[in-house]
């Protein structure tokens, strides 16, 4: 908590000193609880102290004071940006009549050479940032002067813009020139889309740009988050919206649905489908097969999978897509896994990654390795299994791409080849450190096969057939199969209860299990 403390202070000593004068009467929970008034709050300090530092309000005023007239403007319309913002950005929100944007990049160097705003230079550039403190007095600035509602749309139009073309580059750019360009801008993104669906918002622009931003809720597996944001867009299309707008809605959110909502996830493939077949837009069309083909072995229509794919292969085997063409190569592997065909599902995925690297892909590519392990898994090769899984969950911990999603994924699988093995501790820690990443992108439910057979092997057998009838009801309720490796766990699990429980017994548990929460569920299959 004191930590926290400190980092919501940006660490200025006033404004610590300040926060401390108040641990008299208020523990630090309660000082942490208060900040989000802060300058009411932390009033007092030194009785000696001059008095433009009796308060961090006084202290903020008297730096405001001695700014002029453009600087005081470019400063609180900065406050809009809720997170760092590139000169670019700064230049198109806080620009005006009287302050063009040329301007704006001179008064912009000022206020850091005042330590107002602060400048951190990275490889892909710098970008600029207020302190939290700095801005939170800039915000209220920003409403004594009436700008905010012309701010807030000027801010959500730029980036409205700058993500327009941000689905096709991620289907064209490496993934370094992507994140160079879109990787920095979930706090923006987050922050137009609130203020569009608000009254006196924008709907059109929170549906184009709810859209185009799909890319960024993948990247991140944020997949909740951007679910929740593409819906709310998806409730306010109407007759004016664009078809593209459309394509891009129903295609991310699809996407963004993906196994933990099979149904919803190809109903909305389908409809994007159809949109960019409307259209003629090639790339869009193929990119959309290809996740639709992905699930259409999991709803039992694997011959009709077939079809998309050929269809997908031909529209994206075109130059400056080896991108989507790998991710297709993927996808195609991935239902080559599903439908009992691990060896050629080995072909698909080293197409796939060959591609990947290529183009730069490295988050993609590290998806592909995580899957060619996932194939030498079915294949039977633990040890082989074992040493892919280790790699990648290394390579993913290293990445500057690194997500916490991606790191639960191979984890998950680690510990499933484990248990295996007969490695019951090493694939429970495993266990622990994935589900919970997994749990924020819906994901967990898919995997809860192993960490049953797991429980069952460490002799916890009524835990495991807690687990297995939550995991049974799960898959019965999402309308879905099995994947290669998890069908296997679970038929393995389900001889072992078998083995171990009377008929009654085994049925009362089931039973109990359907009852229960992901949450519990989880908790019992990672008991010791």
């Amino acid at each position: 908590m004191v930590a926290q403390l400190c980092i919501r202070l940006d660490g200025i000593p006033l404004a610590l000193e300040l926060a401390a004068a108040r641990v008299r009467s208020l523990s630090i929970e309660q000082i942490n609880a208060r900040l989000d008034d802060c300058f009411k709050l932390l009033t007092g300090g030194m009785r000696t102290a001059l008095p433009r530092q009796q308060t961090l309000r006084a202290t903020l005023d008297w730096s405001h004071d001695l700014l002029a007239g453009q600087e005081r403007a470019v400063l609180r319309r900065l406050a809009i940006f809720p997170g760092s913002f590139t000169l670019a950005a700064a230049s198109s929100v806080a620009s005006d009549e009287a302050i063009d944007e040329f301007a704006v990049t001179d008064l912009l160097s000022q206020l850091v050479a005042r330590s107002l705003v602060i400048a951190d230079t990275e490889d892909a550039g710098a970008r600029y940032r207020l302190l939290e403190t700095t801005r939170a007095y800039a915000l209220e600035k920003l409403a004594e002067a009436g700008e905010g509602g012309a701010i807030e749309r000027r801010h959500a139009q730029y980036f409205r813009g700058l993500f327009d073309r941000a689905p096709d580059d991620w289907m064209r750019m490496s993934d370094a020139e992507w994140s160079a360009i879109y990787g920095s801008e979930r706090d923006n993104i987050r922050a137009a889309l609130d203020w569009a669906f608000r009254d006196g918002g924008d709907p059109a622009i929170g549906i184009a740009l709810a859209g185009a931003s799909g890319p960024i809720w993948t990247k991140l597996l944020l997949l909740r988050e951007g679910q929740r944001w593409l819906e709310a867009a998806v409730a306010r299309v109407g007759p004016q919206t664009t078809e593209l707008d459309q394509a891009r809605l129903w295609l991310w959110l699809g996407i963004l649905f993906g196994e933990a909502m099979p149904v919803q996830s190809v109903a909305a493939k389908e409809r994007a489908v159809d949109l960019y077949r409307r259209l003629g837009e090639a790339a869009g069309l193929g990119f959309s097969l290809v996740h639709l083909g992905l699930m259409l072995p999991l709803m039992g229509r694997a011959e009709q999978a077939e079809i998309v794919f050929a269809e997908a292969f031909r529209l994206l085997e075109q130059p400056g897509l080896a991108k989507a063409l790998g991710r297709c190569f993927e996808c195609y592997g991935l239902i080559q896994m599903r439908t009992g065909k691990p060896a050629a599902a080995r072909v698909s995925l080293e197409k796939a990654l060959s591609l990947y690297r290529g183009a730069g892909a490295e988050i993609d590519a590290l998806n592909a390795l995580c899957n060619m392990a996932d194939v030498t898994w079915a294949l039977g090769d633990l040890d082989g299994a074992t040493a892919g899984f280790r790699q990648t969950v290394a390579s993913v911990r290293k990445s500057p791409l690194y997500s916490e999603g991606k790191l639960g994924l191979n984890l998950i699988n680690l510990a499933g080849v484990l248990t295996e093995q007969g490695k019951l501790d090493d694939a429970l820690a495993a266990a622990r450190e994935a589900l919970p990443l997994l749990k924020d992108g819906g994901l967990a439910w898919i995997f809860l096969d192993h960490v049953a057979l797991r429980a069952a092997l460490a002799g916890k057998i009524a835990n495991a057939a807690r687990v297995a009838g939550y995991a049974d009801s799960i898959f019965a309720a999402k309308k879905t199969s099995r994947q290669f490796n998890e069908a296997r766990a679970h038929v393995r699990v389900q001889a072992l209860l078998r083995e171990k429980l009377a008929p009654g017994e085994l049925e009362r548990l089931i039973a109990e299990g359907v009852k229960m929460s992901e949450d519990e569920a989880c908790r019992l299959a990672l008991e010791e």
